[in-house]
């Protein structure tokens, strides 16, 4: 079973759009595949309560929109994996997707602050989910969580060299 530390948790804001990166330490059994650590990851306290925003923690029940997915339900079947190119043509090319107006330019501003510290060079998996990919009424997404942000997703990398594990929780509300 993968033990999860808290290593760094920063929080990227352009208006009402952002997103938090969080990055933990894995300490690993040595017998884990990436499924079985983002499935672990996604059932922990790292997870539940270390990568939320500091908003949240702060102030619970405070009324601060929370999560959207419902792990309870939803699983690593729900996520595309992928690799690095993979997760940066999905953030780049989620620009293309609806009509922006001039929010078009937060999110370019969010990109460039990922891209600044993203490791280019990662060999790590990539898991992507995004609350676009559900309909309404679906139990995997948490109402009105889903209705409420313009865009929910996460992006989560895990690279068995470095063992890290690192959550982008990427909102627009």
């Amino acid at each position: 079973m993968p033990h999860f530390t808290l290593f760094t948790h920063r929080e990227f804001a352009q208006d009402y759009q952002g997103f938090a990166w969080t990055e933990f330490a894995l300490e690993l059994d040595g017998q884990e595949n990436t499924d079985q650590i983002v499935e672990a990851f996604l059932h922990s306290t790292a997870y539940s309560y270390d990568s939320l925003y500091d908003c949240i923690k702060a102030k619970p029940n405070s009324g601060y929109l929370e999560r959207a997915f419902d792990f309870d339900v939803a699983g690593l079947i729900d996520f595309k994996k992928t690799d690095n190119a993979g997760a940066c043509k999905f953030l780049i090319d989620f620009k293309g997707e609806g009509f922006w107006g001039s929010d078009i330019n937060q999110y370019e501003k969010l990109l460039e602050s990922y891209f600044e510290i993203h490791d280019k060079n990662s060999n790590a998996e990539f898991y992507i989910i995004s609350k676009d990919w559900f309909t309404s009424g679906d139990p995997k997404v948490f109402e009105p969580q889903a209705w409420c942000y313009t865009y929910y997703f996460l992006v989560i990398s895990v690279d068995l060299v470095s063992k890290t594990l690192v959550l982008s929780e990427w909102t627009y509300d």
